[in-house]
């Protein structure tokens, strides 16, 4: 493990295949003045971290849940190299995922960051790592503050005050990855029942997993905890090959639509 970088500026290297995950994380840097670069998937990293200097980045940041290639082997790959910089998992798995073992038992990561997470985590996450992390991560807490310009809201749609804390404490961020959600999603449960039906259980379990991470961040509670639940039994449905449209697929289908309909109609 690398200690703070000595570098006049650090360069942090975000590798995750969601824009809106890649604009939370580099507000967070941008704050505390880090430059970003940005890779969507796993070759892209590669192919990056292979044309600089060996030391160029001061930590990078890597989705697990990645296409072309996933995070493990990323780094496998980007350690093939001779590259040695530190690389933080940031993910929307559980811990108890066999990647997450898998990562965890070989060393695979410098330390796993967990999705959803504010502020204060992240900065305390990349402190070992980043020089500017170290003072922020210890003032953020405190400094902290809830906004209250927003109205009351059922903390099970939206915990709002939670959703701007994980952005940052930034109203505007938040406004502008709640709209894109609603615009891009109000025909999730539709979407999720097309695969499931067309025996695209694979496909359905990906979309859940990025829709997890996404709800996490933005407060969406109910959505967060059927999504979880959803990707957990269609993994379950294939690790067995049982592709058939279960009742408990479909309930969770329909919790799932009424959390999107109950998410759209608000006006923030």
């Amino acid at each position: 493990m690398k200690n703070v970088s000595t570098r006049d500026r650090d360069t942090v290297l975000i590798v995750d295949d969601t824009s809106a995950n890649h604009e939370v994380i580099q507000t967070f840097l941008n704050d505390i003045g880090v430059k970003c670069e940005s890779a969507f998937d796993g070759l892209e990293a590669v192919t990056m971290c292979n044309s600089v200097d060996k030391n160029y980045y001061s930590l990078i940041l890597m989705d697990i849940n990645l296409p072309c290639m996933n995070g493990i082997e990323t780094v496998r790959r980007i350690r093939s190299l001779g590259i040695d910089t530190p690389v933080i998992a940031v993910t929307a798995s559980s811990k108890n995922e066999d990647r997450i073992r898998q990562a965890e038992t070989e060393s695979i990561f410098d330390m796993i960051l967990f999705k959803p997470f504010n502020s204060t985590s992240f900065y305390t996450a990349i402190s070992p790592y980043v020089r500017s992390a170290l003072l922020t991560a210890s003032c953020s807490g405190s400094c902290a503050h809830r906004d209250s310009s927003f109205p009351g809201l059922d903390p099970d749609v939206c915990d709002i005050h939670t959703a701007i804390e994980n952005m940052g404490n930034s109203p505007r961020l938040f406004l502008k990855h709640f709209n894109n959600f609603k615009h891009n999603n109000a025909d999730l449960s539709l979407r999720l029942r097309e695969m499931i039906d067309t025996d695209q259980y694979s496909d359905a379990a990906v979309l859940c997993h990025s829709i997890k991470g996404l709800a996490g961040m933005l407060g969406f509670t109910s959505l967060y905890s059927h999504v979880i639940s959803l990707e957990d039994l269609l993994r379950q449905h294939i690790a067995e090959r049982l592709f058939i449209l279960s009742y408990d697929i479909l309930a969770l289908l329909f919790c799932i639509n009424n959390d999107i309909q109950s998410i759209c109609q608000l006006q923030i």
